[in-house]
């Protein structure tokens, strides 16, 4: 993470681009420092939601300019074991054809990677998957909206909207791209979690429920805690109401921050109650909530 972090703040040739400060690093853990900002994939979802197409293409056009234009770029490919993994079964000549390549492949500057603060500066974060070899800026582009309309938001129906093919060809991206570099994100999806494509639950945390700690506590705490664990049976109702409202693409917006300011009130109270100090780890469908809905 950190020889990532480095490569990427060698590369940066934009004065706008920034990256979260370093507070700690040690053998088992590296802490960044907080950044408060929208992504630029919340604000280009944002207007999808709006219907606001000339919007909806000045944050793909903001991000395909960062993309292109603020980092170090070359204009050779070299095949190295470490590009080979995710190039199985690609056609190497059309790799080889394009015109420009990151010298250290940034795979997850996405545009949910980019924040942009109330200043306007962008941070990059997530220095997990940056190659130190040769690969197509290109297809960083196409991984971040591919994932956009494939994966992230299919059920609201993003393809009807703005066709993803003509999306692409926007920015000169031929049918025979989107191809190559579909085989290149299933090789790298692979290369992360095995056969099981877009698997993800390798990287949940074992979270406990308030009712499983209680026993390990003395009476003093149990009493307050179990007072106010039901409190939380209402949150989690709510939860599934919202979340199953989201999947079915429901745009009420009002409505949506009604419920989450009622969660809240309703956390605050309990901010300094036993259950939010011990339990803590049971906010975690909240914040997901919260973290999706913000995108609307």
């Amino acid at each position: 993470m950190y020889q990532g972090y480095n490569r990427m703040k060698d590369a940066i040739l934009d004065g706008r681009i920034h990256q979260p400060g370093v507070i700690e690093r040690n053998d088992r853990q590296i802490v960044f420092e907080f950044i408060e900002g929208m992504s630029l994939e919340g604000l280009f979802f944002e207007a999808f939601l709006d219907g606001d197409k000339p919007q909806y293409l000045q944050w793909v056009d903001r991000y395909h300019d960062l993309l292109f234009g603020s980092f170090k770029t070359v204009n050779e490919f070299h095949l190295t074991p470490e590009n080979e993994v995710f190039l199985k079964g690609v056609d190497l000549n059309f790799i080889e054809s394009e015109e420009v390549f990151f010298p250290n492949a940034f795979l997850d500057l996405v545009m949910d990677n980019i924040l942009i603060t109330a200043d306007e500066k962008y941070y990059c974060i997530d220095y997990e998957w940056i190659v130190p070899a040769s690969f197509p800026a290109a297809f960083v582009f196409y991984r971040s909206l591919s994932n956009f309309y494939g994966f992230k938001y299919r059920e609201f129906d993003v393809e009807r909207f703005f066709p993803f093919a003509e999306l692409m060809s926007r920015y000169g991206m031929s049918s025979c791209h989107l191809e190559q570099y579909s085989k290149i994100e299933g090789n790298y999806q692979r290369h992360i979690v095995g056969d099981c494509l877009y698997n993800r639950t390798r990287y949940l945390k074992e979270r406990y429920p308030l009712h499983d700690l209680v026993p390990s506590l003395d009476g003093l705490k149990q009493r307050p805690i179990e007072a106010n664990e039901k409190n939380f049976k209402p949150l989690n109702h709510a939860n599934e109401d919202i979340e199953t409202a989201v999947c079915q693409g429901v745009k009420d917006r009002e409505w949506l921050i009604e419920q989450i300011k009622a969660k809240d009130d309703l956390i605050a109270r309990l901010h300094s109650s036993y259950s939010m100090r011990i339990g803590k780890a049971i906010l975690f469908p909240f914040r997901y909530m919260r973290d999706q809905l913000s995108r609307f």
